[in-house]
């Protein structure tokens, strides 16, 4: 029997954000990276400057781009006079480990976590920029060097099909929790300055030494945090539940003691609680949630951001 695409994916599926990425209608002259970024993030620095040359002062020059030592020794006003490069990396950091096998509504956490990287990483090669990633599991992690090719691309969504797929077969339950750190870890060393870092997790990891790495990161690239979030993150629903974490298992009531008031509000407190920390790290956290198609929440946020603006 078929796996439904809702619970598991495929390259051919992860194919399709190809089109998805060029159709003007879905991102009509904006970049993803800013669209995930979100209205409050940090202004995204864009490609580099290579410097060309030095040429005589022009009215209307940017009197920052004076090059004084010239103009000192010539008694002329000369300005430098920069192109803009060709390339801004992307990496992608892909998260496939068990605490993403979940879903309440439409989409499991893992497959929604796949179509945010296949359609970025179509992007990203669209406008002509580089791209590669590591995506990883709880039994390992491919890592991809980032190149502008589309058959990289088509390789690297092979390899998150694979990973994907074997979520369904996985022998364990709980995600290794020191996993995350070692993938970021991972991700800090194989990359310099520059970059576009998207991280893509429900972040249930994330603790003091993954910001640390995060941070680290941040200071001399633009990051992202893409939190994939399922409607029952934020609210469990009404009458008794029996709620495991793979070792124990406890009865449910959100009436309770009021636990599912508390449930909410705690969850509502640690998002609240995570955008503020990193946005004083000029590091934007995006949430996607699993009840609708990707391509339709990512059309949402850029007429979101358009009406803003007018």
């Amino acid at each position: 029997m078929k796996t439904p695409s809702e619970i598991s994916t495929t390259l051919d599926e992860l194919m399709r954000f190809e089109y998805l990425a060029q159709v003007g209608t879905l991102l009509p002259k904006r970049n993803i990276y800013s669209i995930l970024a979100g209205q409050h993030a940090a202004k995204m620095r864009g490609r580099g400057l290579d410097f060309e040359e030095v040429r005589q002062y022009v009215p209307g020059d940017d009197i920052r781009n004076i090059d004084w030592k010239v103009t000192a020794r010539t008694t002329d006003t000369y300005s430098k006079i920069f192109n803009e490069e060709k390339e801004r990396r992307s990496f992608i950091l892909l998260d496939q480990s068990a605490s993403m096998f979940f879903g309440s509504k439409l989409f499991v956490k893992s497959v929604t976590a796949a179509h945010v990287a296949a359609l970025s990483a179509f992007y990203t090669v669209k406008r002509g920029d580089r791209v590669g990633g590591l995506v990883f599991n709880d039994e390992g992690s491919d890592y991809i060097e980032p190149k502008r090719s589309k058959a990289l691309v088509q390789h690297f969504l092979q390899l998150i099909a694979e990973r994907n797929n074997a979520l369904l077969s996985r022998k364990r339950t709980q995600s290794k929790p020191e996993l995350f750190n070692q993938m970021l870890e991972r991700t800090r060393l194989s990359i310099t300055h520059d970059f576009v870092i998207l991280i893509i997790s429900d972040l249930t990891k994330i603790n003091a030494e993954s910001k640390q790495h995060l941070r680290s990161m941040a200071a001399h690239n633009d990051v992202i945090l893409v939190h994939i979030e399922d409607p029952m993150d934020k609210t469990l629903p009404a009458g008794k539940l029996l709620l495991s974490d793979g070792n124990r298992q406890i009865g449910w009531s959100n009436d309770q003691n009021n636990w599912g008031e508390k449930y909410a509000n705690d969850y509502q407190q640690w998002l609240v609680d995570l955008k503020d920390e990193f946005r004083h790290y000029k590091i934007p956290v995006s949430v996607i949630c699993t009840d609708k198609p990707v391509e339709e929440q990512i059309k949402e946020r850029v007429g979101t951001t358009l009406k803003n603006k007018q």
